[in-house]
């Protein structure tokens, strides 16, 4: 009986009843928190600092010492960054999106976050992270299945950036977007610039431009200044996931 409840303690490091932080808001329930019992999400969050960044703020930038982050609130866009200064996002994150380095970086690859908007990241250092996934066997698995999913939209990418047209590049760069902030549907409207869709799609401004207009034509999506507004959500995804 006694090594019961030691073992049942070892998995949950509160088998009583944990209070998790009302500030997790929607990132609790989603993502790696989102597998966790709420002794471990407490005990996860304890070991982190919180930091905030303004729209546009570089978070985990390649020069820092390994950690782990948390998306906790807003959005934010994954990107690697070439000699040139020219760049091309990877990845989009939510509230609960788990992002960051657990390992020393090899190789060298210039890459971090950005803020599409004020945004707060739970940072915790890649030692905390051994520690716990050593302590608790339930919160590795959970990170080894969070990882998967990660790995997985990451092929995606590469699949898209390597073999996709241009125009399927767009259209995923536009439907991404969009499934940050709920599903992909009629009127749902995508702020930013062909500049941000054009480093999204890995193309010039000048070739965003022009395929927003076709488009537009085959009533996939209308197009004002700084925004692009959602009108045939299926036909958009089908263009996004061709090939797949």
């Amino acid at each position: 009986m006694q090594l019961r409840a030691m073992a049942k303690t070892k998995d949950d490091p509160t088998a009583t009843a944990a209070r998790v932080p009302e500030w997790l808001g929607e990132a609790r329930g989603y993502g790696l928190l989102g597998r966790l019992s709420d002794g471990l999400v407490v005990e996860v969050v304890a070991s982190g600092r919180r930091v905030e960044y303004p729209k546009g703020g570089l978070g985990l930038r390649w020069d820092e010492e390994p950690k782990t982050a948390i998306l906790v609130r807003g959005s934010a866009r994954g990107f690697l960054a070439y000699p040139d200064g020219s760049q091309i996002t990877t990845r989009y994150l939510r509230p609960g999106d788990v992002t960051g380095v657990f390992a020393s970086r090899q190789p060298h690859i210039a890459r971090g976050i950005q803020a599409l908007e004020a945004s707060e990241l739970l940072l915790i250092d890649a030692e905390r992270m051994h520690q716990i996934s050593m302590a608790y066997p339930a919160f590795g698995w959970a990170l080894i299945e969070e990882l998967t999913t990660v790995l997985n939209a990451t092929h995606r990418a590469l699949y898209v950036r390597a073999f996709g047209s241009v125009r399927q590049r767009v259209a995923t760069a536009i439907v991404d977007r969009a499934r940050l902030s709920g599903d992909v549907a009629v009127g749902h409207s995508i702020t930013g610039t062909q500049a941000e869709l054009a480093t999204a799609a890995g193309t010039a401004r000048e070739v965003v431009a022009t395929i927003l207009q076709g488009f537009k034509r085959e009533g996939l999506v209308d197009v004002h200044r700084g925004m692009v507004v959602i009108v045939d959500p299926g036909g958009l995804e089908r263009e996004a996931d061709s090939g797949f």
